[in-house]
């Protein structure tokens, strides 16, 4: 009998098959556990990504919730919390960018936020997160009430 290219090949393949089933048999546990947490982990950046978008295009509270629940299948409250967060958010990375577009580095950028108590106050000052999109006025109202 004369090996061929064909039996070679098909010899290869069923090969990589039993070196896959192995693999799995050994490192299985190890690589469900791993799949979970990358899926789990898409999961939430998509539902992340997708508030941010809807808000940053001023879509309304109420539309944002729907969609989310309908579409990620999470309750109305995780929705609403998630929302919350993704406002003060927006307000901290609008603010980020405007001081590192005014010359601010990383560390003056970090001590502007450390010095104001910034963070703080955005998460509860709520008429703090109407200025996202006025950074210069937000600024100016940390400094001067620091």
């Amino acid at each position: 009998m004369q090996i061929n290219k064909t039996d070679i090949i098909e010899t290869l393949k069923d090969g990589g098959k039993l070196l896959g089933a192995l693999a799995l048999r050994i490192y299985g546990e190890s690589l469900n556990q791993a799949g979970e947490q990358a899926f789990s982990e898409a999961i939430e950046l998509g539902i992340e990504n997708t508030i941010a978008s809807l808000y940053d295009a001023t879509v309304s509270d109420k539309e944002i919730i729907r969609v989310v629940c309908v579409h990620w299948g999470i309750s109305h409250q995780d929705a609403e919390d998630r929302l919350v967060w993704e406002k003060q958010q927006a307000v901290i990375r609008s603010l980020r960018q405007y001081l590192k577009l005014q010359g601010y580095s990383s560390l003056g950028i970090k001590d502007f936020m450390i010095e104001n108590n910034t963070l703080m106050r955005i998460r509860h000052e709520k008429d703090l997160w109407k200025l996202k999109d006025a950074p210069e006025k937000l600024f100016k109202i940390l400094q001067s009430n620091n």
